[in-house]
């Protein structure tokens, strides 16, 4: 029992990310959810920290629909790629600022052969997600996204 529960994790954290949402990461001031207590002030909001789990996740303008719709227009397939036939997913991790913006992304996997490239390049041009929220307020919080390319198409 005890070597399912780290599969189970893994099992559960690809199908967040095959939704294209964005999966908060850890940070020095990990919010969790927890069941509401009476009579207790709400935890502290800290504007420097990255979020793990906060109350509300953020989500690009427009929900899964305009992000598809986005890479869509917006993806330029690499010729070497293409000419290659490479396809793939490539994985990319940024912040989102409170303001909705991309801040520090960087691939952590991917084919290479310029699908990291363009994928990057997707990530930075992104307009503003709706941002994070913890007690009412927006948050920084870390993400992850996958951008499948198909070579097929």
């Amino acid at each position: 029992m005890a070597h399912s529960l780290p599969l189970f994790s893994f099992v559960s954290l690809l199908g967040l990310l095959a939704t294209g949402q964005c999966v908060a990461q850890s940070g020095p001031y990990a919010s969790t959810q927890s069941t509401p207590v009476a009579n207790v002030e709400p935890a502290a909001v800290y504007p420097d920290s990255v979020y793990v789990n906060p109350e509300v996740r953020p989500q690009f303008a427009g929900g899964d629909k305009a992000f598809s719709a986005y890479l869509s227009k917006s993806l330029r397939y690499p010729p070497q790629a293409l000419q290659r036939r490479i396809s793939g997913r490539v994985m990319v991790n940024f912040v989102l600022n409170a303001e909705g913006k991309v801040q520090d992304a960087h691939v952590i996997s991917g084919p290479g052969n310029g699908l990291n490239d363009e994928a990057l390049r997707l990530v930075w041009l992104m307009p503003p997600w709706e941002p994070a929220r913890v007690n009412g307020q927006p948050v920084r919080v870390a993400c992850t996204v996958p951008i499948t390319f198909n070579s097929d198409r």
